[in-house]
């Protein structure tokens, strides 16, 4: 299981991510591993306060512990928002890893997203969540080697004239705090996570296992801050967005690529078949709309469940992998889909702290949401600005906030009325 936690957290869109952030962020991308560390913690809390709901055999995502928690308009409002996330999420892995394979063994990138689309369907499908965790332990592993590239980069460049203007810089360290906490709420509400948090099945091994994989982020974190910093220090990248190829072109050598490809390749799937079954299972489980009440399952209603997650594999990867080929702008996506899902995670924690009712809570993630929309697609979210990701969670927080103040000044004229 700490293997598993490790491989959804450490995959190639996240080794892309990290190594790109590490070109931007310096030394302060440590704080992001930090804000791993306490989403962990507040997950782990969570999952020991509700063990009655969460490790039922039955449960196997976020959408369940919202249906039990509030009630069946937030499930489906939230159930729909977490499918579009991970279909974006989704989108965004097939457009790196595409574009790594096509360029890297000189296929086109319609054979590649074929190929690899192919492998991941063909195992999940047959082999369901427990070959999505078991995969995971291989896949962990192997995705240490493409940390060899930190013995291949010039670091002679790294001085402490190239660190320290970072260091001094309040605009990175204001930058890099905004995608810190922004990672730390998009922990709480994915949904890959939460898959595993069920399938580790008591609370002892879940705390084992989130304490040993971010010890494992942490083996990867100088690395990569490493590799990011010589990125800079070189001053040869123009384009953060396609950094990583850029490293790959001109560091590895080429007695290192059919290792680099093989643990991208389980980079790639360590990630993508997470979130290829975590949207199927809850688009099989569910459909679009959660339903009132699931009985007891029976086998014939088990069966009909797995038929309706295969087919849900089916339907979603052969769209991803479309939208994927058209997909234009990597840094904007990432941005995007951070954004919405510190959106979402905003209002479904602040309603277990304050214990809001159904209805607010509903409301709270309805006005999120449009929030979101309107500052993704009205131009204030930029990849120039990370805490342009957080906008539409301080929008919601404040309406929170707001909202509690009305309704307890309310409350005290009804009762001195």
């Amino acid at each position: 299981m700490a293997l598993s936690f490790f491989a959804s957290a450490f995959s190639s869109y996240n080794v892309v991510v990290s190594i790109t952030f590490s070109f931007l962020f310096g030394p302060y991308i440590l704080l992001i591993y930090f804000a791993v560390l306490a989403a962990f913690l507040c997950i782990y809390f969570i999952a020991r306060k509700y063990r009655d709901t969460i490790f039922q055999e039955d449960f196997n995502n976020i959408i369940d512990f919202v249906k039990r928690k509030f009630d069946l308009k937030v499930a489906n409002i939230l159930n729909l928002s977490l499918i579009a996330v991970l279909f974006l999420f989704i989108i965004l892995q097939f457009f790196v890893n595409t574009t790594i394979f096509s360029e890297f063994l000189g296929w086109n990138k319609y054979l590649s997203a074929l190929f690899i689309g192919g492998i991941v369907f063909l195992y999940t499908n047959l082999g369901g969540l427990k070959a999505d965790i078991f995969t995971d332990v291989f896949q962990g592993i192997l995705m240490l080697i493409i940390v060899a590239l930190v013995f291949m980069v010039d670091t002679s460049k790294i001085t402490s004239e190239t660190i320290l203007p970072l260091l001094t810089d309040k605009t990175i360290l204001f930058g890099t705090l905004s995608i810190a906490f922004a990672q730390f709420l998009t922990l709480l509400v994915q949904p890959e996570i939460w898959q595993r948090v069920a399938a580790s099945r008591n609370i002892v091994h879940l705390r084992k296992s989130m304490v040993v994989s971010w010890l494992l982020l942490m083996l990867v974190w100088l690395p990569m801050t490493i590799i990011g910093l010589a990125a800079r220090a070189s001053g040869t990248v123009k384009n953060p967005s396609i950094i990583f190829y850029n490293i790959l072109e001109t560091t590895a050598p080429d007695w290192f690529f059919p290792f680099l490809i093989v643990s991208l390749f389980a980079a790639f799937m360590s990630t993508l078949d997470s979130s290829l079954f975590a949207i199927s299972s809850q688009l099989g489980k569910y459909g679009f709309l959660v339903k009132e009440k699931i009985e007891k399952q029976i086998p014939p209603e088990e069966r009909k469940i797995v038929k309706n997650i295969r087919l849900s594999m089916a339907i979603v990867l052969v769209l991803a992998l479309i939208a994927s080929l058209f997909f234009a702008n990597f840094l904007k996506g990432v941005f995007g889909l951070i954004s919405l899902l510190t959106v979402l995670s905003v209002p479904v924690i602040i309603s277990l702290i304050l214990r809001m009712s159904s209805n607010e809570t509903f409301v709270a993630i309805l006005i999120a949401i449009i929030a979101f929309v309107f500052a993704f697609f009205g131009g204030y979210l930029t990849e120039e600005k990370p805490i342009t990701t957080l906008y539409p969670s301080l929008f919601i927080f404040g309406y929170i906030l707001l909202q509690r103040i009305a309704l307890k000044i309310y409350r005290l004229h009804a009762k001195t009325s």
